[in-house]
């Protein structure tokens, strides 16, 4: 099997490319593109079909896109191009080129009042990050029938900057020992990268094989955590103090942050082998603890994008 996967400089796609380690893989990037990735711009189709055209995939997953909501709150059409134009292209290639194709989209589809989330739940996003992912969607399904789209939660894992992940946003903080507000009211479910990606693999195996095409499928950790009460957890498995840490509702305040996106992942396509469920007890303390320590110089070069 030969894959392609665009995207591939982000903490989804570096998992996902090492995943895909034993077929013929290409990964692509673009203002990080290092490391053997081929650079590529999502918005363009010359640039898509030309890489399409040169490796001839079986199969392509799309990991392009920015997954910090208030990343694109001042950029809407940055973020329009980046989350929608980007799919629709990459789809639009996938479908001409004759490969399958395995698109990631995000829980935040979902309004978060009546969990959890079917693959056939009524999709109501509540903030623009949501209703730009949604558009992605239609825009996939529209131009590759056949793709499969793939909803996740929040994600964590070893993080190039800090920003990259929620977790490493909220270690920071606890580590500064500054007074920060943490919303207790919004419950995530943290999924380790690596586990998505492992989804991600079996699913283009799936789809190689002919199986699962033009489904919507759930992949999710089970426990749930809102900011405070992760803010907690790293505290305490690191013996720092938590004094600093206030419980708040600044998230839910906003009235545009779903309150639980919990999605159900009970129908995963039929013959893909169980995939190893990742505890966050015992996986997130090697992810913060490099971002615990207030920033120092070389911290801060890390954080360059």
């Amino acid at each position: 099997m030969r894959a392609v996967i665009f995207g591939s400089s982000g903490l989804l796609g570096r998992s996902v490319l090492r995943a895909f380690g034993d077929t013929a893989v290409t990964g692509t990037g673009f203002s990080r593109a290092v490391g053997g990735l081929v650079r590529v711009d999502a918005t363009s189709a010359d640039d898509i079909d030309r890489l399409l055209g040169r490796h001839r995939p079986d199969v392509v997953v799309n990991c392009v896109g920015e997954r910090r909501p208030e990343v694109w709150e001042g950029a809407p059409a940055q973020a329009l191009g980046r989350n929608v134009d980007a799919a629709r292209l990459i789809a639009r290639g996938v479908h001409r080129c004759g490969a399958r194709l395995l698109h990631i989209s995000s829980d935040y589809v979902f309004d978060g009042t009546a969990p959890p989330y079917r693959p056939d739940s009524l999709p109501n996003p509540l903030n623009a990050y949501g209703r730009w992912k949604l558009l992605a969607e239609r825009a996939v399904r529209a131009a590759c029938p056949d793709a499969v789209i793939l909803r996740l939660p929040v994600l964590y894992g070893p993080a190039q900057f800090a920003a990259e992940t929620n977790l490493t946003v909220i270690a920071r903080q606890v580590g500064a020992g500054a007074r920060v507000e943490l919303d207790d009211v919004c419950v995530r479910y943290p999924t380790h990268a690596d586990e998505a990606a492992e989804v991600c693999r079996r699913i283009a195996g799936a789809l190689w094989h002919g199986q699962c095409r033009g489904s919507v499928v759930h992949w999710s950790a089970e426990q749930g955590f809102a900011k405070f009460q992760t803010a907690l957890l790293i505290a305490r498995r690191f013996g720092l103090s938590a004094g600093h840490i206030h419980a708040g509702e600044t998230d839910a305040a906003s009235g545009d942050r779903p309150v639980d996106c919990r999605l159900d992942c009970q129908d995963l396509p039929a013959g893909l082998r169980p995939v190893r469920r990742r505890l966050f007890s015992a996986e997130f303390p090697p992810v913060v603890e490099p971002w615990l320590a207030p920033a120092r110089p070389a911290l801060s070069r890390r954080e360059e994008p």
